[in-house]
């Protein structure tokens, strides 16, 4: 991994965790859940763009069916 993407992770993941202090901070202070359901999205967007996630993903098998 190049030394520029590695600052590039490092920077998302901070962001995230922000994020994601920010918004349980605000949850406990409303005495609500909205604030965590708002960015709910996010751990599946990051998951998703994580670098050799299409890697993971099984491939099809190549049978054929008559």
């Amino acid at each position: 991994m190049k030394r520029w993407a590695r600052w590039i992770y490092l920077v998302a993941a901070a962001a995230a965790t922000f994020v994601a202090v920010s918004s349980i901070t605000q949850a406990i202070g409303q005495g609500s859940w909205s604030p965590i359901v708002s960015v709910g999205w996010i751990p599946a967007v990051i998951v998703a763009a994580w670098p050799g996630a299409q890697r993971r993903c099984l491939r099809r098998g190549s049978r054929r069916t008559s």
